[in-house]
């Protein structure tokens, strides 16, 4: 017989409160919660569930008594936890234990049911099962099926069009059409995506807030449109015809300072894609002429060699976009560049001196500095033009959105949601299944957003893709190690860098304490058979066999809870890095223009101010893409970062490392505010208070 201390949330001590324990056959005798000292149960058998009353008289007839949690710990420490988080009444209430355990703590036939349950999710999504033996050995490889990476329609029309269909979407009983793309992480792409598990799907409240977004912005161009209808812009400053609204601060900002070469050099570090810029070492193959430009602007004498070496001089490559297919808008053919730009920094300042178009350099294919006038804009913008590219499909879909859904299905679909490790990450998958199935029938589909509006020709979005998930690795997504390998670690005013590494270290922290609550020793990490099925799932399923370091098998607690930091800030604090800044960025069109409708000149003193109106999208295209920006831009929903459901952050091994995690948050965001105070444009998309735990837009 074990004896077991009843503990009760809230305080039952102007009430009498009855709790029997119970595996669902055997029950303990009913005992009475004790208004002082311990509440001792004897019984024979681990709980499973509780029943609970409260005795009623009728003085109490017409009050109420909220019972949060009851918890039953036995002798050896164990606590069984019932989360109850209702009105206790007069009747026997049945709570189910719920606590989170490892696979070797629970051998119920309910565990195995769901593993099964979820396992069969694989064959909705697409995806192959693991075969028991397959833990230790090698998959056979599937022929991948024919893919058709875009389908669909235009962005907001269809996307408006697309909540009125939702009935008849419920009734269709086609499967999801999951396609495997060799070069890119698995992916749902299109059918009936009600299939998914509900637990998985917008909840009312998300998806009246996107039918809400959506129509606001739609009316809002439509404004826009009608105000600029029979204009036709012939300088930069009649851009500002687009901004009838009132406009965030920083879009003010942008829009005044977009031509300055210190801001222009921040938005590598600050912007919407904080993650390209590294230490520059030469490469004459690609820039043989650098040298003498680098020269002249840093008026100095040593070789160039040793100011790299000194850590001053930093690039920025776009080589993914060389060789590109170009688009064809409205029956007008648009232009690519795949720009290298070198930067200094100088004063705590990152400042642009030297651009090439081009990755192969010629002889008329000049390079460009500050001193070139009008011709530095314009090599500017075609910077800033491809970044966008880049941010959009390397940095933002590649590396959050697709790669947090095949992190997301792996783990779900590998374990019980009995497991720790799932409670864990449970959030961090919230929405984004469905967010990704719509964005790719409305944004990254035929006929959508980017082939409509955007410079980049037929399959030059897949191309991109698979060109930068061949560049992605494990290390690239744990941000310290990204840092380092980028040679980045000690520039100034990087505060991307600054507040990542501090939302980094609070997770990692959060996830260690989870980790060890749970794992005895690292034996138990190599015995959890749930978890290393799901890290051989994601390796071989989700990632392709993907090259760059990524993990086959976990081995010890602290791979563990790196790991589980990976996945935490990869859906939460790098999504809000390359997300939430997007209307700040691109709502003034010339800082970041979708498409380029000149060739890049080869004579700077051709460019005037009419020959940049001549290259910059038209009217059309900016206000297609301010309206995609804005709805990409969203604010957070009440999901925030460290945010759980009651029943798991009153869990007892979670409590603890839960509480304290947001203790820790706090201090970041009110560090974060101070430092706002002092900014003309402050940085704030690492704010936890604009972090979400998922990746849900």
């Amino acid at each position: 017989m074990t004896r077991y201390i009843i503990k009760v949330e809230a305080d039952p001590s102007s009430d009498k409160i009855w709790v029997i324990l119970s595996t669902g056959n055997i029950k303990s005798q009913e005992t009475a919660i004790a208004k002082e000292g311990d509440t001792i149960i004897d019984f024979e058998n681990k709980p499973e569930e509780i029943l609970i009353r409260r005795e009623t008289s009728l003085l109490r007839t017409f009050s109420k008594w909220y019972c949060r949690y009851v918890t039953a710990t036995s002798p050896d420490e164990n606590t069984y936890y019932f989360p109850i988080f209702r009105n206790i009444s007069a009747g026997l209430t049945t709570i189910k234990e719920k606590s989170g355990k490892l696979p070797c703590e629970d051998l119920s036939e309910e565990r195995e049911k769901d593993l099964k349950d979820r396992n069969n999710y694989l064959v909705t999504l697409g995806w192959r099962q693991l075969e028991q033996t397959a833990l230790s050995g090698e998959v056979p490889t599937e022929k991948p099926k024919e893919h058709n990476f875009l389908l669909g329609t235009s962005f907001l029309v269809k996307a408006l069009s697309f909540s009125l269909k939702l009935f008849i979407v419920f009734r269709d009983e086609t499967p999801l059409d999951t396609k495997i793309v060799n070069g890119l992480p698995r992916f749902t792409e299109a059918g009936s995506i009600f299939k998914l598990p509900s637990e998985l799907w917008f909840d009312a409240p998300k998806l009246l807030t996107l039918i809400y977004y959506l129509v606001i912005i739609k009316i809002q161009r439509n404004v826009r449109q009608f105000w600029n209808m029979g204009h036709r812009w012939r300088t930069i400053e009649d851009i500002r015809r687009v901004f009838l609204f009132p406009s965030k601060k920083a879009v003010e900002y942008i829009s005044k300072n977009w031509k300055d070469d210190a801001f222009f050099g921040s938005q590598f570090l600050n912007g919407c894609n904080p993650l390209l810029i590294k230490k520059y070492t030469e490469d004459k193959q690609k820039i043989p002429n650098i040298e003498a430009s680098i020269m002249a602007m840093l008026e100095m004498t040593t070789q160039v060699e040793r100011v790299s070496q000194e850590g001053i001089i930093y690039v920025v490559d776009y080589e993914l976009l060389d060789g590109i297919r170009e688009n064809v808008i409205s029956g007008h053919q648009q232009f690519l560049a795949a720009p290298i730009v070198l930067l200094k920094e100088e004063d705590n300042t990152l400042m642009p001196i030297a651009i090439q178009l081009t990755q192969k350099p010629a002889d008329d294919e000049p390079i460009y500095t500050p001193c070139d006038g009008n011709a530095w804009l314009l090599a500017k913008i075609w910077v800033r033009n491809a970044d966008f590219y880049i941010h959009e499909l390397s940095s933002h879909l590649l590396q959050t959105h697709l790669v947090g859904e095949a992190l997301f299905i792996a783990i779900y679909t590998s374990m019980s949601r009995k497991h720790p490790l799932l409670r864990l990450v449970s959030e961090s998958g919230r929405f984004t299944l469905p967010i990704n199935v719509i964005a790719r029938n409305i944004l990254v589909n035929e006929g959508g957003f980017f082939t409509q509006n955007t410079g980049l020709g037929k399959g030059a979005q897949l191309e991109i893709l698979k060109r930068a998930f061949k560049q992605l690795t494990y290390q690239s997504l744990c941000l310290p190690d990204d840092l380092k390998n980028r040679g980045v670690e000690n520039l100034s005013n990087y505060y991307y860098k600054q507040d990542g590494l501090m939302i980094w270290a609070a997770i990692n922290k959060f996830c260690d304490a989870v980790v060890n609550n749970y794992y005895r020793n690292d034996s138990d990490i190599k015995n959890d058979y749930e978890l290393q099925r799901f890290i051989k799932q994601l390796y071989q399923n989700g990632l392709s066999k993907c090259k760059g370091g990524w993990p086959n098998t976990l081995e010890t607690r602290e791979d563990t809870a790196k790991f589980l930091t990976t996945i935490m800030f990869t859906c939460s604090a790098l999504h809000a890095a390359v997300n939430n800044g997007q209307y700040d960025t691109y709502a003034w069109m010339p800082n970041g223009p979708t498409t380029m409708r000149q060739p890049p000149p080869k004579l700077k003193e051709d460019v005037t101010e009419e020959y940049i109106m001549n290259t910059l999208p038209d009217i059309n295209v900016t206000l297609e893409s301010m309206s995609v920006a804005h709805f990409l831009s969203q604010p957070p929903s009440r999901n925030l970062l460290g945010q759980y459901s009651d029943e798991v952050k009153h869990e007892p091994k979670m409590k603890g490392p839960i509480e304290e995690f947001n203790e820790v948050l706090k201090k970041i965001e009110d560090y974060i505010d101070r430092r706002s105070k002092t900014q003309e444009l402050p940085y704030e998309y690492l704010s936890p208070s604009s972090i979400e735990n998922s990746i849900t837009i």
